[in-house]
């Protein structure tokens, strides 16, 4: 029983159209954590500097904020400031 395998061209088509898919996927992953990142430092700042609410951050909140965006933060400063 033979196989009927693709022909070099269209292997090669089918590998740019993954790594062109990944490259897109990878570049909006890394986006979309640097944003959260950014984000979240900035509500830090602003509940501690601004609002003046005393916060004790560990690397758990600091976590979640690359996860959630600023949710988290927001939801601490929340609960430090009762």
């Amino acid at each position: 029983m033979e196989f009927l395998l693709a022909s070099p061209i269209v292997s090669t088509i089918v590998s740019i159209i993954v790594a062109y898919v990944a490259f897109k996927v990878a570049f909006f992953t890394i986006k979309k954590v640097a944003m959260n990142v950014v984000t979240g430092f900035i509500t830090y700042w602003v509940c501690v500097y601004i609002l003046n609410i005393p916060m004790d951050i560990g690397f758990g909140i600091w976590a979640l904020t690359v996860l959630f965006g600023p949710i988290p933060m927001i939801l601490a400063a929340v609960y430090y400031w009762l």
